[in-house]
């Protein structure tokens, strides 16, 4: 398999770097700094672990691949039940019940462009039992944070879809930056896609976890 290179992000249509005239004073060392920003994609790897986790994970995606990414590391380190989560930048996400892994999933489908795109949106999934948990998480400025017993395995995935391990990986939100909702007619599009999933969450079918 050849290995994958970092390659120059490509961001979220909702997220960008600051403007001179968006900081405050004259923002010339902010500007400065982002001058010589080098955000990729790859990922960074913790092993110290936590709580429940082993390892933790961030990573940067091209942003048309985020949910395709999501996807693939829940469906690979999640094996039967999950509860979605979304959220809003800033605030505390709202957690769904537990249910099949594929209705978790399922719940996103219809709001993939702007979970991608819009720049308050942050959405996961979550999987914890018997004090082991595995998460994975998109924060609202859409790069990757997963908690997980399985880092061969979160490392397998990121490298089928092109993220490489990356040393002193940079992200978007160590920099000065603007995040914009992108609903029609410049009104923000995070309030219907929120409200839209934690209804879909009522009527998830619950699935209890396993027993052992």
């Amino acid at each position: 398999m050849i290995t994958p290179k970092p390659e120059p992000l490509v961001f979220p249509r909702g997220v960008r770097f600051a403007r001179k005239n968006e900081m405050p004073n004259d923002g010339e060392e902010a500007l400065a700094r982002i001058a010589k920003a080098n955000i990729t994609t790859g990922y960074t790897l913790d092993s110290r672990g936590g709580n429940g986790f082993t390892s933790y994970f961030e990573a940067n995606v091209h942003a048309p691949s985020i949910f395709e990414v999501f996807r693939d590391v829940a469906e690979s380190i999640i094996i039967e039940v999950a509860a979605p989560i979304i959220g809003l930048k800033d605030e505390e996400p709202t957690f769904g019940p537990y249910t099949t892994r594929e209705e978790a999933l399922k719940v996103f489908e219809p709001h993939v462009d702007l979970l991608q795109n819009d720049g308050f949106l942050e959405f996961g999934v979550i999987f914890a039992f018997n004090e082991k948990i595995e998460e994975i998480f998109v924060k609202s400025s859409k790069y990757f944070q997963i908690w997980t017993n399985k880092p061969e395995t979160v490392a397998e995935v990121l490298a089928r879809n092109n993220i490489p391990p990356v040393e002193n990986i940079q992200f978007i939100d160590e920099y000065a930056m603007v995040s914009r909702s992108l609903g029609e007619g410049g009104n923000a599009g995070w309030p219907g896609v929120i409200d839209t999933i934690e209804n879909a969450f009522e009527s998830l079918p619950k699935v209890n976890p396993p027993s052992s």
